[in-house]
This record gives C-alpha cells, structure tokens and sequence, in this order.
C-alpha cells in the first residue's frame, strides 16, 4: 500500500503502529507525556529514530486536525483514511497480521 524508500524503515506495519499511538493518544485526550513515551515504545521494536516516529504520530496529529497542516506523507494519509476511525486495539490484529511489509 505505501510507497517507502528501500533505505527507509517505514513500513506499512510502522505506519499502523504510529497511527495506533495517535488513537490512543486521542482516546485518553492526549496526556503530557503519553506521546514521549508511545514513541518510545515503537523505536523500541522497529529500527526507526525517535525524532521520526514522533514527528509521523505528529503528522497524523495535523491530519485529525489538532496541529497546523504538515508534510504527511501519502501513506500517512493512507492509513489514516482507511483506518483512523477504527479503535487503537482494532488496530492491533492488523498490525500483526502483516510481515512488516506492506498490505
């Protein structure tokens, strides 16, 4: 589904993840912190850096409308049209469904 760089360590499992955060975030009504520490957890099981994984939860923030307009990607706004409705545990068997690849 996305369109990642083959140097890149964004994958549709990675995308999904950052999306999760943001719906948790938004289901508990964003607590200082919380994001810190959901960023922490994805680079904990991904190759992915912290300032990136941050910055994607902030740009699917911006796509909810809670920050000024970002650079989303188009898998950003993918994933958030196919799936930012959903629950963040909804999201959970789809994540492990995938091979870290692509859906």
């Amino acid at each position: 589904m996305g369109n990642y760089r083959a140097s890149s360590q964004w994958s549709d499992t990675n995308e999904l993840r950052c999306l999760q955060a943001l719906l948790m975030l938004q289901e508990h009504n964003f607590p200082r912190g919380m994001q810190a520490d959901l960023s922490r957890e994805i680079v904990a099981t991904t190759e992915l850096t912290y300032e990136t994984v941050n910055a994607k939860i902030g740009n699917y923030k911006s796509l909810l409308g809670l920050t000024a307009p970002s650079s989303a990607s188009s898998s950003c706004k993918k994933m958030y049209k196919l799936f930012g409705h959903l629950m963040p545990g909804d999201l959970t068997p789809i994540i492990e469904g995938l091979d870290d690849e692509q859906l």
